[in-house]
């Protein structure tokens, strides 16, 4: 599954590379989730992420590597794959972004997340911060093998520089 996303989102990045006012984009960002159900709520890892991507005018196309910081007792470093789609008005300080995340690629039973964000904006030419909140439930499986959704809500504050 991971290289039908991986193999979709190289596609989709030549396919756009080329058009009119394309650019290049680096986003560095530390994000922090909180499970919200099942059960009480509970922190999740605090995660560093750096996200190059893709930008057409609106829209920006980003493969984030984020690595999960062992910040939790019984929590290990891990490595997640986010490719993301992000609409980016230009006159806008808002943003909305679709997340598709593959977890725990180091250590563990391998998770899948899904999602959006929304987050506000601001910069000055090429650079920009931004602050967002985003909703990614994922599916995790219990000791007895069974499967399911885990409510996760993370806020991520961030800084970018396009090219």
């Amino acid at each position: 599954m991971l290289k039908w996303f991986q193999g979709a989102l190289i596609l989709c990045l030549l396919a756009i590379a080329p058009a009119a006012r394309a650019g290049l984009i680096v986003e560095g960002s530390v994000g922090k989730g909180v499970k919200v159900s099942p059960g009480s709520a509970t922190a999740e890892q605090a995660n560093v992420m750096i996200a190059p991507g893709v930008t057409v005018p609106f829209l920006r196309l980003e493969l984030g590597f984020a690595w999960d910081l062992p910040d939790k007792a019984d929590s290990k470093s891990n490595l997640e794959l986010r490719p993301m789609v992000m609409i980016d008005p230009p006159l806008l300080p808002i943003y909305g972004r679709v997340v598709f995340a593959v977890a725990n690629l180091v250590h563990g039973k391998t998770e899948i997340a899904y999602g959006a964000a929304l987050g506000l904006k601001v910069g000055l030419g090429p650079i920009g911060v931004f602050a967002e909140a985003g909703f990614l439930p994922r599916s995790r499986e219990t000791d007895t093998g069974v499967s399911h959704i885990n409510w996760v809500i993370e806020g991520r504050l961030g800084a970018s520089i396009g090219f």
